[in-house]
């Protein structure tokens, strides 16, 4: 599996990502990264402008311009070179019905989920499995004790469970090219994809996109690339409606 490239080496690369120079699995790596990173897009952005200030220096008839062409352009380098991602305040993505729970502290899965999404916004989140920063380990049981059951080619571990349709807080490790069998929620899901990239009908969802599946929700995620890793509150049960639903309901119960 390959771990997710950090601001300063998406820095380093983004002028050969505008040349199509890299290979297909750097131009994917790149691209992950830039759909979550405001910072970095915003630099590719005055990277894809050089090539018209360049021409401005070049192209300059007027004497008096070039300075003010030349200045600008300096400091359009000058910024590639010293580039920090800047920490910006990120609005929760806990949707809206759960944030008071969230607020209130009573919910201790939800509070994990919430740590292990603002640790991948401070870029502090570990680039090794399992993926969660050792304040949120602290809080659950030892890795060593974990119990995983393989689903269908994947592998998910149960690290919390009230009983009772939930909440449950649980990881899934999938391979590539698993696909979850349709299902139908009787209740919610939360989702935080700590590594990888999943694929759920229209939309893809890349490292560190939180995803909020509501009440009656069906979907059949799928992975795009080599491995990736979930963590997964849920609340309820699911139906599964694919062709062999029946038998997976039965099993499941």
């Amino acid at each position: 599996m390959s771990q997710r490239l950090i601001c300063e080496q998406v820095v380093d690369r983004l002028t050969d990502l505008e040349e199509g120079t890299l290979s297909m699995t750097e131009s994917l790596r790149m691209k992950m990264h830039l759909l979550y990173c405001l910072d970095c897009r915003e630099l590719r952005d005055e990277v894809r402008k050089m090539p018209e200030l360049v021409k401005q220096v070049t192209d300059a008839e007027v004497e008096a311009l070039l300075p003010l062409a030349q200045n600008t352009l300096k400091a359009a380098l000058a910024r590639v070179a010293e580039f920090r991602p800047i920490r910006r305040p990120v609005e929760s993505p806990v949707p809206n019905d759960l944030q008071q729970l969230l607020q209130s502290g009573a919910d201790l899965t939800l509070r994990l989920m919430n740590s292990v999404h603002q640790a991948f916004v401070e870029g502090a989140l570990p680039l090794q499995a399992p993926f969660l920063p050792a304040q949120v380990l602290a809080q659950l049981p030892s890795p060593e004790t974990w119990t995983w059951k393989n689903k269908g080619g994947a592998r998910v571990a149960t690290l919390m469970d009230a009983g009772n349709n939930g909440p449950r807080l649980s990881l899934l490790v999938a391979p590539r090219g698993f696909q979850t069998p349709r299902h139908t929620h009787f209740g919610t899901e939360q989702m935080l994809v700590l590594d990888g990239l999943l694929e759920d009908g229209e939309s893809a969802y890349p490292s560190g996109r939180w995803v909020h599946f509501g009440e009656g929700s069906t979907h059949a995620p799928a992975v795009l690339n080599d491995e990736c890793w979930c963590l997964i509150r849920e609340e309820g049960t699911v139906r599964y409606t694919g062709p062999l639903g029946w038998l997976r309901n039965l099993l499941a119960a």
